[in-house]
């Protein structure tokens, strides 16, 4: 009989997407494979024909809010953004109960659980369920000297020790805010002791357990001081493209094709509206046209003929067409982006974000603009810039064709089935 392997996934779509990946991957190697997330991702999963189990909750719904009103960031007022992620927490503690709760659920009858960073509660689920669990990143979580943990919204380094420390603590801080509520689901789920109040998996690189990290070695080196059960598998992508709004991406094609300088922009989040007369002016000052990523309700508020708005289109079919992408830098975009091969312009707010902009700059594929230093003169100048360097072109189109050579699914299948 074939394993059952649940995929334990939340957060946002650029989190979702490659573990529908893998999912698809592992049932092609003959798996019972079923990906477990909130509700509100069902028609996403069904439409590629992976099997669902939905639980209830997802906190990043929760932290999808405006500039600096966007938890665990630093904008320009720290003690708005402090305030914004305490109220966050506060705001959080009951939908995570019954998000754990539902979440134990859908992960029963499963032999083998994948889990990862919106999901690092998975762990003490498969501990409860009594299988073994598999952590899945799409950034480099482990602990290493070479740099400052990716989760940090900032991006010098520490120094080795510091670098280190700053992965534990993230980590730590991160466990710490919902180690109750952990806790309660450990017991009224499972019967289980409560953990530790310092997360014993988490303590020292022996204790690490098998992490599949789902991103090239092209664009993050692998660190020196990982251990052998660090393994980089290349990213997780769904290669074919599923249009399901053919007459509104026809739209969006003939824009393009009458386009001067066609590019793309996505914010990541429903604050982009706040941006539209920014970006007006950017758009005119570059001599850009934009198809702009954003929410239905706002398309009332496009002035220019230089924005398209779409409240979705599938990257993998909008990149290839355009001449640079604009865009928060979250890990699934980057993702696509770099393989699209054309030049970038992060805008980090959050979480990974300033991490993947750091990789771009450092690969001489584009920009990183923090958003809490956007404004209209460096932002056109950014555009500007990447649509005329020749040299950003040449290695955007580089690193794409080295990744379009990897097959970060079956590398990440091939570990599975020796578990």
């Amino acid at each position: 009989m074939s394993k059952t392997i649940t995929l334990l996934t939340s957060g946002t779509l650029g989190d979702v997407i490659p573990y529908i990946a893998l999912g698809k991957g592992l049932q092609d190697a003959g798996y019972n494979v079923r990906v477990a997330a909130p509700r509100g991702f069902a028609n996403l999963i069904q439409s590629h024909y992976v099997p669902f189990a939905p639980f209830d909750g997802n906190p990043t719904d929760l932290m999808i809010e405006q500039g600096d009103f966007t938890p665990f960031t630093l904008g320009t007022d720290p003690i708005r953004s402090f305030q914004s992620t305490r109220t966050f927490l506060q705001k959080a503690r009951p939908l995570y109960r019954n998000m754990l709760h539902t979440a134990a659920q859908a992960c029963r009858g499963a032999d083998l659980l994948i889990h990862g960073l919106p999901t690092i509660w998975g762990a003490h689920i498969a501990e409860g369920l009594g299988i073994p669990a598999v952590r899945a990143n799409l950034q480099p979580l482990t602990p290493t000297r070479e740099f400052p943990s990716a989760l940090l919204p900032f991006r010098f380094s520490l120094s080795g020790i510091g670098n280190w420390f700053s992965h534990w603590a993230v980590t730590q801080a991160t466990w710490l805010s919902w180690r109750s509520e952990i806790n309660h689901a450990r017991h009224a789920d499972f019967g289980l002791a409560p953990a530790h109040w310092l997360d014993p998996s988490l303590q020292a690189d022996s204790h690490h357990p098998l992490t599949l990290n789902a991103f090239s070695e092209i664009v993050v080196p692998r660190p020196r001081d990982w251990n052998e059960k660090q393994v980089i598998t290349g990213y997780w992508r769904i290669k074919e493209v599923t249009i399901e709004r053919v007459n509104e991406l026809g739209g969006v094609q003939r824009f393009i094709e009458s386009a001067r300088n066609p590019i793309a922009i996505g914010f990541g989040s429903p604050g982009t509206q706040g941006y539209l007369p920014m970006l007006e002016e950017v758009l005119h000052i570059a001599n850009a046209q934009a198809v702009l990523t954003l929410p239905t309700k706002w398309h009332g508020e496009i002035k220019s003929k230089n924005i398209f708005p779409i409240e979705y289109v599938p990257h993998g079919w909008l990149y290839p067409r355009v001449k640079a992408a604009v865009h928060h830098g979250g890990a699934g975009t980057t993702s696509a982006n770099l393989h699209a091969g054309i030049p970038t312009i992060t805008l980090p707010l959050a979480i990974d974000q300033f991490f993947w902009g750091e990789r771009i700059q450092k690969l001489g594929v584009g920009l990183s603009i923090p958003q809490r230093k956007l404004n209209a003169q460096n932002l056109a100048q950014g555009i500007i810039e990447v649509l005329n360097n020749k040299d950003i072109s040449a290695r955007a189109k580089e690193i794409s064709e080295a990744l379009n050579k990897e097959d970060g699914v079956q590398t990440a299948v091939k570990v599975i089935q020796i578990i």
